[in-house]
């Protein structure tokens, strides 16, 4: 077996597709088309493979990678610069059954590679996440962190999931009570309706429109993304089923209040976005991530798993703790994320 790195773009959707599909560390954010466009248009996409060059360039492993700039400002000589740094947001798929000494050949094949990155550019720092609902992880819920294996020192943060296998009378009585509360009130009141986005330009707008709404509410005005990334969940995601978005609307006056977006793979699920207008009423959100969960829990079978996100549980104020206490609210339970830095290795001292 010889190993050789190709990058994303020389390799064909299709054969990335499957391979993601075929193996257990694979997750909707690793689909080709996930990782088309990132959420930072500054962010520049180095995603690659390993293949085997002796047999087809079969893929072997692949990560998802980007380069990252942050501005900065020396202030002692009134200096600006950019922070360079390699971000993995969700790590990496290795194939599943290598022998031991594949395993070796691709680490092998993966080191120098990304050392001979790291020597070549000015690069501080390079750190990777593992996608927290795949089956692997799921399989090894307390196992070790398998970016040891690839040079990472490890690190963990964690993350809320729901268990869509409890029974029907747990999924509400679960949640906590401020969110019972609010999912009962808005549905006796038959004020709302839940619908699911079509891909369509209106539809595109609106959930457009209400991004941006948001991200000027909440004083990350800055951050708001670029129109090119919701069309490619409209246009190009939800036909293929790989995201769901649902709407909110107030049967009234027909307006759309609020949006939820939901990434889909296998019989796991991940609250991806969610936006709102600013007038609405108290839980309209609770309401609509719970009903969403529901939804997706029957095309489920009622099996799998949702994960609501990013869980902060020792934060005890400012917005991440707000952010935590909404997705844990619906009877979750916490999933570690794997993380790590990558370990350089010190040029040699010459002689």
């Amino acid at each position: 077996m010889r190993c050789i790195v190709r990058q994303q773009t020389d390799i064909d959707p299709v054969k990335w597709n499957e391979f993601v599909r075929a193996n257990s560390m694979g997750w909707a954010h690793f689909l080709y088309e996930v990782i088309a466009i990132d959420r930072y248009a500054s962010y520049r996409n180095l995603s690659f493979a390993i293949v085997d060059q002796d047999n087809n360039d079969d893929i072997l492993f692949i990560m998802q990678l980007h380069r990252t700039s942050k501005y900065g400002f020396l202030t002692r000589i009134g200096f600006p610069f950019f922070k360079e740094k390699l971000k993995s947001r969700w790590g990496y798929v290795i194939k599943d059954g290598l022998v031991r000494k594949h395993q070796r050949l691709v680490k092998e094949c993966f080191e120098n590679y990304i050392d001979h990155y790291l020597a070549d550019n000015p690069i501080k720092l390079f750190s990777a996440d593992l996608a927290p609902v795949t089956q692997d992880r799921l399989n090894h819920r307390d196992g070790i962190n398998p970016l040891v294996f690839f040079d990472f020192k490890p690190r963990i943060r964690y993350t809320w999931v729901v268990d869509l296998s409890k029974p029907d009378d747990r999924m509400l009585a679960d949640c906590e009570e401020t969110t019972r509360q609010a999912v009962r009130k808005l549905e006796a009141s038959g004020r709302y309706e839940m619908v699911e986005a079509k891909s369509t330009q209106e539809d595109c707008r609106i959930y457009i429109d209400l991004h941006k709404e948001t991200y000027t509410r909440t004083g990350a005005a800055k951050d708001i993304i670029a129109d090119d990334y919701h069309h490619n969940i409209f246009f190009n995601l939800i036909p293929k089923g790989i995201c769901r978005v649902f709407f909110l609307k107030e049967n009234e006056t027909g307006q759309v209040i609020a949006t939820v977006a939901v990434l889909i793979y296998g019989n796991t699920a991940y609250y991806w976005w969610g936006d709102s207008r600013n007038e609405k009423e108290i839980g309209v959100n609770k309401y609509l991530l719970f009903k969403v969960i529901c939804l997706i829990r029957d095309s489920f079978g009622k099996t799998g798993y949702f994960e609501t996100g990013g869980a902060y549980p020792y934060l005890r104020r400012g917005k991440y703790k707000g952010l935590n206490d909404f997705k844990k609210c619906f009877g979750t339970f916490l999933m570690p994320i794997y993380c790590g830095d990558y370990q350089k290795i010190k040029p040699a001292k010459k002689q």
